[in-house]
């Protein structure tokens, strides 16, 4: 009776742990989203930011499984390049080592850095604080213009998306 027992909890056991792995399994094949329809997104197309101030970026981010991080960069468009939101991350990275121009009044800002989004989120609305120094690390003022600013999200499975945004960056008066 006993054998009997312990075979059938093993059965049920077995099963169940059957049953979990091929949820486990899925394989994630969608890109995550960035939404820059949520109230009050930022920055948006057009959008002026300032020397020696902060900003507020504020978006959503989404994905059919689950979220991994997500990047900021900031460079100059004074050569007026595009970027185009169909282009592939790896191209993205390759294409663009132009932060060192130098622009009419000073040296071109740049600004990169990686963000980890929490475990399990598949959405994360996205209210990150960014400081804009108001001038280099050498004291030099940096080149007021046109820069763009670019985000890109990678889900925990490695697929990424991005999303290029054209702004101004002023010097206060």
């Amino acid at each position: 009776m006993k054998k009997i027992i312990y075979t059938l909890l093993l059965s049920v056991f077995l099963f169940s742990f059957a049953s979990c792995n091929k949820d486990d399994e899925e394989v994630d094949t969608q890109k995550p989203e960035i939404d820059i329809t949520v109230e009050e997104a930022f920055p948006l197309n057009g959008s002026q930011l300032y020397f020696g101030e902060d900003f507020t970026i504020k978006m959503l981010l989404k994905d059919n499984q689950e979220l991994g991080s997500y990047s900021i960069e900031i460079h100059s468009n004074f050569d007026h390049h595009s970027h185009s939101t169909e282009e592939s991350e790896e191209n993205h990275h390759e294409e663009h080592e132009h932060h060192h121009e130098e622009g009419e009044d000073g040296d071109a800002f740049y600004f990169s850095q990686d963000f980890s989004i929490p475990s399990g989120q598949r959405e994360y609305l996205l209210n990150q604080k960014i400081s804009i120094p108001e001038k280099s690390s050498d004291g030099d003022e940096f080149a007021a213009g046109d820069y763009h600013f670019m985000i890109t999200v990678t889900d925990k499975a490695g697929f990424s998306s991005f999303k290029a945004m054209e702004i101004e960056i002023k010097n206060k008066d």
